[in-house]
């Protein structure tokens, strides 16, 4: 349906038309909404509990944009609710031809894996760590290293770590030769050059 057939757009401010147009937008992407169950098909029982007589209802163009808004946020919690079972609920594939263990002071653990090289030379790896301490200054942050002679040379990817156990991804584009293991470091905020290593392999 047309977004002008539904909406008085005489007294709207230029803000409220947008943001009116861009729900109108997304319903009709959306497409109609399933057809109803049986039972919610189904007269109300006699006996069931009934509205209050007295109703106020909204002005005719206000009813009209609470009408579109309050379909906008119903589909729009429905998709949501929806992407995120199935988000949470399916495993992300992950294709491991080399696996790399790493240790550190005090219990700390980590563990490479690296996947299979792409056709343009990069290599995705999977890497897990537990027992590095939470950075308590937000600007910092681990930073994982490929070493050569036992000295970080090539960044691999920053990140910070969240509970016990930190899962992130990366993908590499050096020659995976030319180096001979790989060093977490802890980063201080005002980093320069590579911090002190707190995981090796």
């Amino acid at each position: 349906m047309n977004f002008d057939d539904l909406i008085d757009r005489d007294d709207l401010s230029e803000a409220e038309e947008t943001r009116l147009r861009r729900v109108h937008d997304l319903l009709v992407a959306a497409g109609p909404p399933p057809e109803l169950s049986p039972e919610l098909l189904r007269a109300p029982a006699a006996d069931a509990p009934r509205p209050p007589a007295e109703v106020a209802f909204l002005p005719r163009r206000r009813w009209r944009a609470a009408a579109v808004l309050a379909l906008a946020a119903t589909v729009a919690a429905f998709a949501g609710g929806y992407a995120f079972g199935h988000w949470k609920a399916r495993p992300e594939a992950f294709t491991t031809v080399h696996s790399v263990p790493m240790h550190g002071p005090g219990g700390r653990r980590g563990v490479i894996e690296v996947g299979p090289r792409d056709a343009v030379g990069n290599w995705p790896m999977l890497v897990s760590v537990r027992g590095l301490p939470e950075q308590r200054n937000r600007a910092s942050y681990y930073e994982l290293w490929l070493t050569r002679g036992g000295k970080p040379i090539a960044p691999c990817g920053s990140f910070r770590v969240h509970g016990k156990t930190t899962n992130v991804r990366f993908s590499v584009p050096y020659t995976l030769r030319g180096f001979d293991g790989w060093v977490v470091t802890a980063e201080p905020a005002d980093a320069s050059t590579p911090g002190p290593v707190v995981l090796t392999t």
